[in-house]
C-alpha cells in the first residue's frame, strides 16, 4: 500500500464514490422520460483525472468494460481542451462506444481549475434514426443505415449548449421530445455527481484521492492476478456455431472460436478462428467483445472483488479485425446483442473445462419487442419491453427463474401507460427448463394485443437453441414467436434474430424466451425437488417421468419410488 494512501480513507472513499453513483443514478430515474430509464437500462459511473475508471459504480461490468474502452478516445481527443461545463455525447462503435442506440455522455469534474474526475452516463436511447426504428435490426449491411453516428462530439461547451448538434438529432431521431428529455436526464445525473464529486474533492483533497485511487486500482490488478492463478494453467478452447446471418437465411453457420490461455498470473483470450465479419448488422464491436470477456470472467473467477481499470490489466483480448469479434468500419453492428450471449456461453463452456465446479450455465433472455408509432392523438412514440428469462442450472443449485436482469424487464403498466397496447399475459411457462440434477430456469412468456397500427421489431437472442447443459445436463426449450391477425389463425414467426411485423389494431403477439439448460445428470436430481417442481405447476407429470426418470402418481401426488428406480436403471443402461 502507498504511504500516502490512509487505509480508512480507502474504504470511506470508496464508499463515497458508491454514493455518488448511486445519487446519479436516482436524478436519471426521476427525470427519465422513457420507460427503458425508468426501469434501470442505464449505468452511472465515475473515472479519475486519468480517465481510469476506479469503481463499478451504479451500473455493470458491461457497460463498466465500454466506459473503460471508450475513456482513452475521450481524452486524447480533448487533451488540454476541456473546459468547466462541457459535455462530450458519444455513440461510435468505432470510436470506442457499443452500438448506436447506447449513447454516452461524459463530463468534466473540475476542481480548484483543472480536470479532477469524469462523470460518465450510458442508457439505451428508444431510437437513434436510420433505416429501422430503434437503430439495432440485424436487417443492416452498413453503419450509415443504422442512424446518427456520434464520435466523442461536445454537446456543450463550457456550459452552452451547441444548439446546431441538438437540432440535427432531434431532426433525425423519431419520437424527439422524449429523445432529448432521456439525454436531459442523463446530464441532471452527471450534474448531480459533478457537485458531490467536487465536494468529496474539497473535503479530502485532490492528493489523497488520486493516491486511494491509485490503491483501488492497484487492488483490483492483484486480486484479478490472484484469481487467474488459482485456474490450472493451460489452454481451453471452445467453438459455437452462429446460425443467423441477420436476415434469417438457411444453411448459416458462422463459427466463434475461444481460447483462454491460463499462464500464472496472466490471461489471454484468444478468438482466432473466429468467422469473418458478417454483411448483416450481427458483428459485435470491439468494446463489446471486451465487455463480454471481461464480465463473464469477473463474475466467475472473482465476483466479490472490485471491477476497475486495475481488475482487467492481467487480461489480453486478442480478436482479429474483420472478424464478427472485431469488425472493420464501416461494418454494421447494431444487432450484436445474440453474439453477446453465444460469446458468454463460449467463456463459460471454456472455464467448466478448468474449473467445473465453479461455472454455471449462463442466463438466457435479453430479448427485446420494439414498438413505433403515433397514438391515436397523433404523438409518436418509440418504446422497448426487455424479456428476460433466468440462469441456468448450477453447480449446487438449482437456476433462477426470470431473473438473468429482471430489473430491466418493463411493468405490463408501464407499456400500457406509453402506447396503445395491451399486455394479456406474463409468466412462466412450464416444462421448458432444461433437465439436470440442478435444472435450469423456465421459459418467460410475454403476449401483447395492439390497439392501433405500429410497427413492429422482435429480437431474439437464442432462435435456435438455448445453451448448452453443463456436466450431462440438458437444453431447454428453444425461444419461439407466435402472431395472430385480428381475423386469422396463430402462426409461428420464422426462427431468426430479428423480425419486422407492420401490426394493425386487434392483433396480437405472443413472444416466449428460452429455458435455460441444467447442470448435471437428470437422473442424479431429488426426485422429491422434481415432485416439488410438479406440485408448483413448473414441470407435468409426464415431464417429470419423461426427463428425470422420476413416476408421480396423478391422484395421490407421490413419488412411486419402485417406479423411479426402475426408470432411472433403465436409463442409465
Amino acid at each position: 500500500m502507498s504511504k500516502a494512501a490512509d487505509p480508512i480513507l480507502i474504504e470511506i472513499l470508496r464508499n463515497e464514490m458508491a454514493a455518488i453513483t448511486e445519487e446519479m443514478a436516482i436524478a436519471v430515474y426521476k427525470t427519465a422520460r422513457s420507460s427503458m430509464l425508468r426501469v434501470g437500462d442505464f449505468a452511472t459511473s465515475l473515472a479519475d483525472y486519468q480517465g481510469r475508471i476506479v469503481g463499478l459504480g451504479q451500473s455493470h461490468t458491461m457497460a463498466t468494460s465500454v466506459f473503460m474502452h471508450l475513456m482513452p478516445f475521450v481524452t486524447q481527443k480533448f487533451a488540454g481542451n476541456f473546459k468547466d461545463g462541457d459535455v462530450i455525447i458519444a455513440n461510435d462503435p468505432y470510436s470506442g462506444a457499443s452500438h448506436m442506440p447506447d449513447v454516452i455522455v461524459v463530463m468534466p469534474v473540475f476542481h480548484r481549475g483543472q480536470v479532477s474526475g469524469f462523470v460518465i452516463i450510458y442508457s439505451h436511447q428508444t431510437d437513434i434514426g436510420g433505416r429501422f426504428p430503434g437503430g439495432f435490426s440485424s436487417q443492416c449491411t452498413e453503419t450509415y443505415e443504422e442512424g446518427i453516428r456520434l464520435p466523442n462530439l461536445k454537446l456543450y461547451e463550457g456550459g452552452v449548449r451547441n444548439e446546431p448538434l441538438v437540432q440535427l438529432l432531434k431532426a433525425n431521431v423519431r419520437a424527439a421530445d422524449e429523445w432529448m428529455g432521456d439525454i436531459d436526464a442523463k446530464l441532471a445525473g452527471c450534474r448531480r455527481g459533478i457537485r458531490e464529486f467536487q465536494a468529496v474533492l474539497e473535503k479530502y483533497g485532490m492528493e489523497k484521492v488520486n493516491a486511494c485511487f491509485d490503491y483501488l486500482v492497484d487492488y483490483g490488478e492483484q486480486a484479478a492476478r490472484r484469481a487467474i492463478a488459482a485456474v490450472p494453467p493451460g489452454d481451453y478452447a471452445r467453438e459455437i456455431m452462429l446460425r443467423d446471418d441477420g436476415f434469417g437465411s438457411d444453411g448459416v453457420a458462422m463459427p466463434i472460436r475461444a481460447t483462454l490461455r491460463f499462464r500464472r498470473e496472466r490471461l489471454v483470450v484468444d478468438f482466432t478462428g473466429t468467422a469473418a465479419q458478417a454483411r448483416g448488422a450481427i458483428n459485435m464491436p470491439y468494446s463489446n467483445t471486451l465487455g463480454q470477456v471481461y464480465s463473464t470472467l469477473h463474475k466467475i473467477l472473482a465476483p466479490d472483488v472490485v471491477f476497475n481499470a486495475g481488475f482487467v490489466k492481467p487480461i489480453e483480448v486478442i480478436a482479429p479485425l474483420g472478424t464478427l469479434a472485431n469488425p472493420k468500419f464501416p461494418a454494421a453492428v447494431g444487432g450484436r446483442a445474440p453474439l453477446f450471449f453465444l460469446i458468454t456461453e463460449l467463456i463459460h463452456l471454456a472455464l467448466a473445462e478448468a474449473i467445473p465446479d465453479r461455472v454455471p450455465v449462463p442466463q438466457e433472455g435479453g430479448d427485446i419487442v420494439h414498438m413505433s408509432g403515433h397514438r391515436p392523438d397523433g404523438s409518436e412514440y418509440t418504446t422497448m419491453d426487455l424479456v428476460w428469462g433466468g440462469w441456468g442450472g448450477r453447480p449446487g443449485k438449482d437456476g433462477i427463474d426470470g431473473a438473468g436482469m429482471s430489473y430491466i424487464s418493463v411493468p405490463a403498466e408501464l407499456v400500457e401507460r406509453e402506447v396503445p397496447v395491451v399486455v394479456e399475459g406474463f409468466g412462466l411457462v412450464p416444462d421448458t427448463s432444461g433437465a439436470g440434477r440442478y435444472r435450469g430456469s423456465l421459459g418467460i412468456f410475454k403476449s401483447y394485443r395492439f390497439l392501433h397500427p405500429a410497427r413492429i421489431m422482435v429480437r431474439t437472442n437464442r432462435p435456435f437453441e438455448s445453451a448448452v447443459g453443463l456436466a450431462a445436463g440438458r437444453q431447454g426449450t428453444p425461444s419461439c414467436n407466435l402472431f395472430t391477425p385480428l381475423d386469422g389463425e396463430p402462426m409461428e414467426l420464422p426462427r431468426k434474430s430479428h423480425m419486422h411485423l407492420e401490426v394493425k389494431a386487434g392483433d396480437r403477439l405472443y413472444h416466449q424466451v428460452c429455458g435455460s439448460a441444467g447442470h448435471g445428470d437428470p437422473c442424479q436430481r431429488d426426485p422429491a425437488a422434481v415432485l416439488e417442481d410438479v406440485r408448483e405447476e413448473k414441470l407435468s407429470i409426464e415431464h417429470a417421468r419423461a426427463e428425470y426418470g422420476v413416476a408421480i402418481d396423478p391422484v395421490t401426488m407421490a413419488i412411486d419410488t419402485a417406479a423411479t428406480d426402475a426408470l432411472r436403471r433403465a436409463t442409465r443402461r
